[in-house]
C-alpha cells in the first residue's frame, strides 16, 4: 500500500489527506503535462494512478511503471478556445474504452478523478472529482462581468461600452469610448455566449477599418455582445488569489507576455514570469484590489478557491481587463516554483470545504515570501501550424538581436524545444539560471523565441511587438 513520503510535514500531510491511500484517475491532459502530477500523487501517498491522456505532448512522460496509461485520440483544435471548451466537457469524453479502463482500474469505485482546472468538479462514473471548479464559477468567466464588480468596489476603470456584435453597433460604441477616454485605439472583447473563450481568441486590437470589419465579422458569428474599451498601453500582468473560509490569500503580480500583431490586430500569448516587479505602490494597489475582489466574490457568489485578475500596468496604474475564476496556468506555475507553499492543495481543500489547518493570514505570509524568493520565466508559444510530430530540441546562443543555434556548449544560454500539441506546435525556451535577473521582463525573450522558431521551423508566428513599460 502506498504511503506518504517521509519528508512530508504535518501541514502538507493534513492538506494531502484527500489523496492519501486513494486511487486517482487523471484525465484528459497531455501525457507530458501529467509527469509532475504523478510525482505529487506518489508523494501524497496515493495509489498508482490511471492516466487518461490526450496524446503524448512535448517533454518527458510517465512510464508504465509510474502509472496505468490510456492514450486516447485527441481531436485537432483550431483554437485555444476550442481546447478549453473541450476540457470543460469531460463527461462527453467517457467513451467505451475510457469507461472500461476506469472499471478495470477501480472496480470498487473508490477512486477520485483529477481534472483540468477549467473542468467541472461534478462526479463522473459515480466517482468524486478533485480539482476542477464548481460549474457556476464558469459563468463568471465572461469579459462583460468585471465592470459591474469594479463599480461595486469603487475601483478605477476606463470608460467602456457594451455593444451588439454588429459592425455598425460596434463602431458607434467605439466612437463613444474614444470620445470619453481620449484614446485613439480600442480593444473589442467578445462575450461567452457560446462558452468560455481563452488565449486572446476573442480579443481584438482595433487599429484600422480593416481590423474592425474582420473583427465584427468574427464576433457576429460567435458572440451576442462585445465589450469595447480603450487600448491600454503598458505591461500586461496578472495577480492571483485563493478564497478560503476566513479570508483571501493574495499573492504577487506576474508579467504576462501578451505580444501584439500589428498586422492582424491579434494578441499573441507567449509566456509569463515573476522576474519583473512593478513599483511597490502598484504592487500594493494590485493586491488590495485583488483582496477586495475575493471578498466580493465570497460574499455575492459563495466563491471558494482560486481566481486570477488580468490587466495592464498603465501610466496611470493597474487597470483590470478580465477575471479568470479558476486555478489558472499562472497560479499552477507559481505552485511549481514554490512547492512548499502548497497552493494547489490549499485550493483543493478550499473547494472541498475542509479545515485548512492554518489561518488565511499565515498561509498568505508564507506563500508570499516563497514566491518572491523563487522567481521564474516561462517563455513559450502555441502555433496553429503543424511543424513536427516528434520532440525537437536545440541549444541556442545570443546573437545580434536574436537567438541563434549554439555552436558549442560555451556559447549556449539555453535550449529551445519544439513539439506537437493539439493546436499544432508547442515551443518553449529554457534558459540557464544566470541569464535572467530580477527586474528583467519576459516579453523580450518571448519575441526572440517566436522569431527563432519562425526561422528554424517555419512555425508561422509572424512579426510581433512587445508592449512597453510606461509606468517608470
Amino acid at each position: 500500500m502506498a504511503e506518504v513520503a517521509d519528508d512530508v510535514g504535518a501541514w502538507e500531510r493534513h492538506l494531502c489527506a484527500p489523496f492519501t491511500g486513494r486511487k486517482i484517475i487523471c484525465s484528459f491532459e497531455l501525457l507530458a503535462a501529467m509527469t509532475h502530477l504523478v510525482g505529487r500523487f506518489r508523494r501524497w501517498g496515493a495509489e498508482r494512478p490511471l492516466l487518461i491522456a490526450d496524446g503524448r505532448g512535448t517533454g518527458p512522460v510517465p512510464t508504465a511503471e509510474d502509472a496505468e496509461i490510456l492514450l486516447v485520440e485527441s481531436p485537432r483544435f483550431e483554437s485555444l478556445t476550442e481546447h478549453v471548451r473541450a476540457r470543460m466537457r469531460s463527461a462527453e469524453r467517457l467513451t467505451p474504452d475510457v469507461v472500461a479502463a476506469v472499471e478495470r482500474y477501480d472496480p470498487a469505485e473508490d477512486a477520485a478523478w483529477w481534472v483540468s482546472p477549467v473542468g467541472p468538479n461534478t462526479p463522473m462514473l459515480g466517482r468524486p472529482v478533485l480539482g476542477g471548479r464548481p460549474p457556476k464559477q464558469a459563468a463568471l468567466e465572461d469579459k462583460l462581468v468585471i465592470d459591474d464588480i469594479l463599480d461595486d468596489l469603487g475601483a478605477s476603470r476606463p470608460p467602456v461600452a457594451v455593444a451588439a456584435a454588429t459592425y455598425d453597433d460596434l463602431m458607434t460604441a467605439t466612437d463613444r469610448v474614444r470620445g470619453a477616454s481620449g484614446a485613439d485605439q480600442v480593444v473589442w472583447s467578445g462575450d461567452a455566449t457560446q462558452g468560455v473563450n481563452g488565449g486572446g481568441d476573442y480579443v481584438r486590437w482595433i487599429r484600422s477599418v480593416d481590423h474592425a470589419k474582420d473583427a465584427a465579422d468574427f464576433f457576429s458569428r460567435h458572440c451576442a455582445q462585445v465589450r469595447v474599451s480603450p487600448f491600454l498601453e503598458g505591461v500586461p500582468c496578472s495577480i492571483h488569489a485563493i478564497v478560503v473560509p476566513d479570508g483571501v490569500v493574495v499573492l504577487r503580480p506576474m508579467e504576462l507576455a501578451s505580444l501584439r500583431s500589428a498586422e492582424s490586430g491579434r494578441f499573441v500569448y507567449a509566456g509569463m514570469g515573476t522576474s519583473w516587479d512593478p513599483p511597490d505602490a502598484d504592487r500594493d494597489a494590485m493586491r488590495e484590489l485583488t483582496r477586495g475582489f475575493g471578498i466580493h466574490l465570497q460574499r455575492t457568489e459563495g466563491y471558494r478557491g482560486a481566481f486570477c485578475l488580468d490587466g495592464v500596468l498603465t501610466a496611470d496604474g493597474f487597470r483590470l481587463t478580465e477575471l479568470n475564476p479558476r486555478f489558472s496556468g499562472g497560479l499552477s506555475r507559481l505552485g511549481r516554483s514554490s512547492p512548499d507553499a502548497h497552493l494547489e492543495l490549499v485550493h483543493v481543500n478550499a473547494l472541498l470545504g475542509r479545515d485548512l489547518g492554518r489561518a488565511a493570514e499565515q498561509i498568505e505570509a508564507d506563500a508570499l515570501a516563497r514566491v518572491d524568493d523563487s522567481r521564474f520565466v516561462d517563455v513559450m508559444g502555441l502555433s496553429g501550424t503543424v511543424t513536427s510530430t516528434e520532440d525537437l530540441e536545440v541549444a541556442v546562443a545570443a546573437g545580434p538581436g536574436r537567438l541563434e543555434v549554439a555552436q558549442d556548449a560555451v556559447s549556449a544560454i539555453g535550449t529551445v524545444a519544439c513539439g506537437p500539441s493539439p493546436l499544432g506546435t508547442f515551443v518553449r525556451l529554457t534558459l540557464s539560471d544566470e541569464v535572467v535577473r530580477v527586474g528583467d521582463r519576459v516579453a523580450p525573450l518571448s519575441v526572440l523565441l517566436l522569431d527563432f522558431c519562425d526561422r528554424m521551423w517555419d512555425t508561422g508566428f509572424g512579426s510581433v511587438l512587445m508592449p512597453p513599460d510606461v509606468r517608470r
